[in-house]
């Protein structure tokens, strides 16, 4: 007899969301993790003492709260807080930023007012386009995904096939010039855009196929808006970790997994490093498709063609994260100064034009660190002071293309050095930032990689390139939950619909088990 009815290997949000939901259904479960807590990289760590900072995912950008009512957790004072405005997007001072509103009286007045009538009805032309996009995907989010090529080709008209083929095919700059004609007006508006398409991609704003990264961002979740639960992210890890046991199911930190046990094509278990072995019924796998198959279930176990196909998963990107304390909020200046007042400053991205996100990616590819890079500057407990002491700050700046490929020996100076030039974007317009900052702890994809297992330190789990999703998620030919191995399912990011905050994969993989339970 099995030990368990299931196993889920990770813990982070979706092997979480796997894990509740299998014990909701009265199945026994252990979830297995590597680290010493929940939530992978949707969890929230004292890296400074008394200072709470968001370890990878700091936002539900992607979420819909159906999930929480379909995982159960209503009643487990889970409290999201919803920002004034989701983030201001600023470039030259020529420039008008852009403010991310989440009222949309007040971001329609701030665009009329600031940016003017032709960035109204190109935002509204936009959405009505990616409205297309969101009844597709409305469809398909809860189930094992369809062929795109087939939901293309399935369309009801010209139009939504041509709309769909660009999303899919096209690069962000080929949707966006379709709304915002001229470079050289509303920069920083399309700037932000690009910022999403180029998330998870390793790509330009130019590159064919990041429309759809775009598309994902803007239409997986109920809006697109920084919310975040109370206590940061890691709160909503902590809640599903605790409905899993309330539900009876188990959860072994500390515990990673040499490898699967399995038999005659057929997965029986797991070997943990210490050598003990667990069995169960089934096992879920929450990590990335080269961690679970290459690593943890072996070659000789799979068939070869799908053995080159998970070799060949893109999981090429490279970024940097400076997590940081702060004995006072950076007092902007210039044409800044207006975010000192109703926690403007509390998200301040420096992404001028899809232009210069170009040249940064440009110097990323020859493997230079940006001279001018993006800086996206998050100080969350402006809007939950739980996060840090009274009268200090915590502060998380974000900048993608921080080289890939760096001369051995050479990583530590080239992040510290990208650090400084990021962290020079802010204090260029808040001069008292550099003094104000009291701790600072440097990561990039390599910690990632290091700490949770991350194939390449891709946070994607798989590049979100059109080879790459939708029923091509892992690989062609298994872009369900089910694999190759008899009783083993995939539940985490690597598999449909993809990266984010959603809980999403998680939530498929285990009814895909119950379905055949």
């Amino acid at each position: 007899m099995a030990d368990y009815d299931a196993i889920v290997v990770g813990a982070g949000h979706n092997g979480l969301a796997a894990a509740t939901t299998l014990a909701k259904n009265g199945l026994s479960v252990l979830c297995v993790e590597k680290t010493y807590g929940p939530g992978g990289q949707a969890a929230t760590r004292e890296l400074f003492e008394g200072f709470k900072h968001n370890v990878g995912a700091w936002a539900l950008l992607v979420f819909r709260d159906e999930m929480i009512k379909l995982l159960g957790i209503e009643d487990y004072g889970l409290e999201l807080i919803r920002p004034h405005s989701s983030y201001t997007v600023f470039g030259a001072p020529e420039d008008p930023c852009f403010l991310g509103y989440t009222d949309k009286e007040k971001l329609v007045e701030h665009l009329m007012q600031d940016h003017g009538p032709e960035a109204v009805e190109g935002l509204a032309g936009l959405a009505d386009y990616m409205q297309t996009y969101r009844e597709l995907i409305d469809k398909e989010i809860f189930k094992s995904p369809s062929s795109l090529e087939g939901l293309i080709a399935n369309a009801p008209d010209a139009k939504t096939r041509e709309i769909l083929m660009k999303i899919v095919y096209g690069s962000a700059m080929d949707v966006i010039r379709q709304f915002f004609p001229d470079p050289n007006k509303h920069r920083c508006i399309q700037g932000s855009l690009c910022a999403s398409a180029v998330d998870g991609t390793h790509t330009g704003p130019f590159t064919a196929g990041n429309a759809l990264s775009m598309a994902y961002h803007y239409t997986m979740g109920d809006e697109y808006d920084f919310r975040t639960p109370k206590g940061g992210i890691g709160a909503l890890s902590e809640v599903l970790a605790k409905s899993v046991e309330d539900r009876g199911g188990n959860i072994q930190y500390k515990a990673r997994v040499k490898r699967f046990l399995i038999e005659n094509g057929k997965i029986l278990g797991v070997e943990l490093k210490n050598g003990e072995k667990i069995t169960a019924k089934v096992v879920l796998s929450g990590i990335d498709a080269h961690a679970t198959f290459l690593g943890l279930v072996g070659e000789d176990h799979l068939p070869s063609d799908f053995v080159h196909r998970v070799k060949d998963i893109e999981y090429k990107t490279g970024y940097i994260q400076i997590h940081m304390t702060l004995s006072e909020l950076p007092e902007f200046t210039g044409h800044l100064a207006f975010a000192n007042d109703a926690n403007l400053r509390w998200d301040m991205a420096y992404i001028p034009s899809p232009e210069h996100l170009t040249r940064c990616w440009q110097q990323y590819q020859r493997g230079q660190i940006p001279d001018d890079p993006v800086s996206y500057c998050g100080m969350p407990s402006v809007i939950d002071p739980s996060l840090a002491p009274e009268g200090k700050y915590t502060c998380t700046i974000f900048s993608p293309y921080f080289p890939y490929d760096i001369p051995k020996g050479k990583h530590k100076e080239y992040s510290h050095i990208m650090a400084d030039r990021v962290i020079g974007q802010i204090a260029k317009y808040a001069p008292n930032f550099r003094d104000a900052i009291m701790d600072r702890v440097i990561v990039t994809q390599k910690y990632f990689e290091n700490t949770f297992g991350l194939t390449e330190g891709d946070f994607a789990s798989g590049l979100m390139h059109p080879g790459q999703m939708w029923d091509k998620r892992p690989v062609p030919g298994w872009g369900g939950y089910k694999t190759p191995i008899e009783n083993l399912y995939m539940c985490g990011a690597a598999c449909h619909p993809g990266p984010g905050v959603t809980c999403i994969p998680g939530y498929n993989g285990a009814r895909e088990v119950l379905n055949t339970w």
